[in-house]
């Protein structure tokens, strides 16, 4: 009997492992469930990183401030604001002396040089159509935190499929791996916000687009791995007839349309052809995953999750639908201001909107458009409702503007034209008579916005490019709202402009002017510094509703002078109201820190972050820190 059993266990011996045949379909699976614990965990550790900020949004009640446009029958009395102003916390500034909260800028001022500092391209001929009106000189379009992150992320990938997977044998792990990035690539794409903040809510989907294109680009090298090596083999060992199999032609038909998705997404059909490049990612998309389906039955698992994600996407948004009446005014030859009443809460400055207007050919397209103004409040005394501004880039907005201008008022007739706008600004009732042309207009929003509190900081640097004079504008409109709430803390905001010509100064002169007098009443000092970027000769004036303060420059700005001075000086702890500083005291005193906003094209936003991230550590740590927020106006 001992013998039998001897045999009997002898039969059962592991085989050696250099003799086991791989099973892909067993091994494989395991690294795609590799492959989604790396991503989720640093998802999980970029919510756990955003905790503070959660908590903070919370205490301020901007968390969930601005999620859907709504409409109040009654506006707020003064009483109300007043009452809701004095149960906010208060904000102060003061004088940071110990040491931990010296180490705390310091900690905070060396990550921060890493997040945004930002490689220049090289000084080639080739580079300078990336060079916009407003900046200096092209920089690379990630900052080298985002090369850092996006490395990280086709590191990841290239592991997963690579180790212990023997690809000139089969090459299916690719595959499993390609799989299991379509979650990442749907989620990395939602527009609405998600029932819980599990991204960092400092950003919003405009911040992190550049992980949704650049994960997609993995996915089609991981899938041209796939395929490339499956036929290479089938080559190598003349079974050519495989590649005329039907599962082989299922996996062909899904990289194809996969290839139409990248080839159709490139920047230069993104930026000349949107629309082309919007319809074209959503039946391309729509048609790989039906060919994947069928190509392999291990697909299935990995597409719910991504039907599922992309139909809250939808339902959300369709929540957030609003169709309302609205006023197209011509402000000048190439501007269009938007205004959308009865919008009274539910969102905030700064945020944008997509607009649909629905008349003519326009309803069949949607653009993006910043609010430029905070709600109503009894004492900004504007207009209820959303006011947009659409610069004359393209069809559409060449559209929108022959509407509005389809008027009964000349616009020729500027002093007709200042008076109409002062007085639109200045109205304070519903459904205003003013002229320009009246349509409605499909809204979807609000999304994005400024993320940082600027009630932290004392002063303020807003720098915008062209038509990121529209963020700034919403920006400026936020800072009132903080001085307005806590009057207190913030003391200065300092406004650069690099703009083309004088007309768009002209345009917005009287909103600049009735901003600068708001500021005025709460003893803050609001300034404009206007810089032309292909200046006429001799050098034009400026207009006269403009304030005094405003200068203009015939150039381009040097954005690291603008920051340098805008850094608030460090106080003296024994006088802090002094501003004085002793040679002895100037090591242990911080002022109250410095935000810093930057808006418009790729170049002038890096040259921001650079101006900040060269920024020498004790510069950081004496103006009490700095803050930054970002939006580039590209596709």
């Amino acid at each position: 009997m001992s013998s039998l059993k001897g045999l009997v266990d002898k039969r059962f011996i592991p085989i050696p492992v250099q003799y086991q045949i791989y099973d892909s379909y067993t091994v494989d699976p395991k690294w795609q469930t590799k492959f989604t614990i790396i991503w989720t965990s640093v998802l999980a550790f970029s919510f756990v990183l955003s905790i503070p900020y959660i908590i903070h949004s919370w205490r301020t009640g901007r968390l969930y401030s601005g999620l859907a446009i709504q409409e109040e029958l009654e506006r707020p009395s003064l009483l109300e604001t007043a009452s809701q102003s004095s149960s906010s916390s208060t904000l102060t500034t003061k004088a940071k002396h110990s040491f931990m909260a010296r180490a705390k800028l310091a900690t905070g001022g060396i990550i921060q040089s890493l997040e945004l500092w930002t490689l220049p391209m090289p000084n080639l001929k080739f580079w300078k159509s990336q060079i916009g009106d407003c900046c200096r000189r092209a920089y690379f379009t990630l900052s080298v935190s985002q090369i850092i992150l996006v490395m990280g992320y086709i590191g990841a990938t290239i592991a997963c499929f690579v180790v212990g997977a023997e690809l000139t044998q089969n090459s299916n792990r690719p595959g499993f791996i390609a799989l299991a990035q379509l979650p990442v690539i749907i989620l990395l794409s939602l527009k609405s916000p998600l029932p819980l903040p599990i991204f960092l809510p400092s950003l919003s989907y405009e911040h992190y687009n550049f992980l949704h294109r650049w994960t997609g680009r993995t996915l089609f090298v991981t899938a041209t791995v796939h395929g490339g090596m499956w036929i290479n083999q089938f080559i190598r060992n003349d079974e050519l007839d495989q590649i005329n199999a039907s599962k082989s032609r299922r996996g062909i038909l899904a990289y194809a349309l996969m290839g139409m998705v990248v080839i159709t997404s490139l920047k230069p059909i993104r930026r000349k052809c949107y629309q082309l490049f919007w319809i074209a990612h959503v039946m391309f998309f729509v048609g790989f995953f039906a060919a994947i389906s069928y190509h392999t039955p291990y697909s299935r698992p990995w597409i719910y999750p991504c039907v599922a994600l992309y139909a809250y996407d939808l339902f959300v948004r369709m929540l957030r639908y609003r169709i309302k009446d609205a006023t197209l005014v011509p402000i000048d030859d190439t501007l269009t201001m938007i205004h959308i009443p009865d919008c009274d809460s539910g969102w905030l400055p700064t945020q944008h909107v997509f607009v649909r207007v629905m008349k003519g050919s326009g309803i069949f397209e949607s653009h993006p458009f910043t609010i430029t103004n905070a709600p109503s409040t009894p004492f900004s005394a504007s207009p209820r409702g959303i006011i947009l501004y659409a610069k004359v880039a393209g069809d559409w907005t060449k559209k929108i503007h022959n509407l509005a201008r389809d008027v009964t008022i000349e616009i020729g007739d500027d002093e007709l034209v200042v008076e109409e706008k002062e007085k639109f600004l200045k109205e304070e009732k519903s459904g205003f008579d003013h002229p320009g042309r009246k349509t409605q207009v499909m809204i979807d929003g609000p999304y994005g916005g400024l993320k940082i509190d600027l009630g932290q900081y004392e002063n303020i640097l807003l720098v915008g490019g062209g038509s990121g004079i529209t963020f700034i504008l919403g920006a400026i409109e936020e800072c009132l709202r903080v001085k307005e709430q806590y009057r207190k803390g913030m003391n200065r905001v300092d406004v650069a402009w690099v703009v083309r010509d004088m007309s768009t100064i002209q345009a917005l002169s009287p909103t600049l002017m009735h901003l600068h007098n708001l500021s005025k009443r709460l003893s803050l000092s609001l300034t404009y510094h206007l810089y032309l970027s292909d200046p006429p000769h001799p050098l034009p004036t400026l207009p006269q509703s403009l304030p005094f303060s405003t200068t203009l420059s015939p150039y381009r700005p040097e954005v690291s002078q603008l920051v340098r001075a805008a850094l608030p000086l460090p106080l003296s702890p024994s006088n802090p109201e002094s501003g004085i500083i002793s040679p002895t005291e100037c090591d242990v005193s911080a002022g109250g820190g410095l935000a810093v906003v930057a808006c418009g094209p790729e170049g002038i936003v890096m040259e921001t972050k650079n101006a900040i991230a060269n920024l020498g550590l004790n510069e950081k740590i004496k103006c009490g820190g700095i803050g930054f927020h970002g939006e580039c106006y590209t596709l």
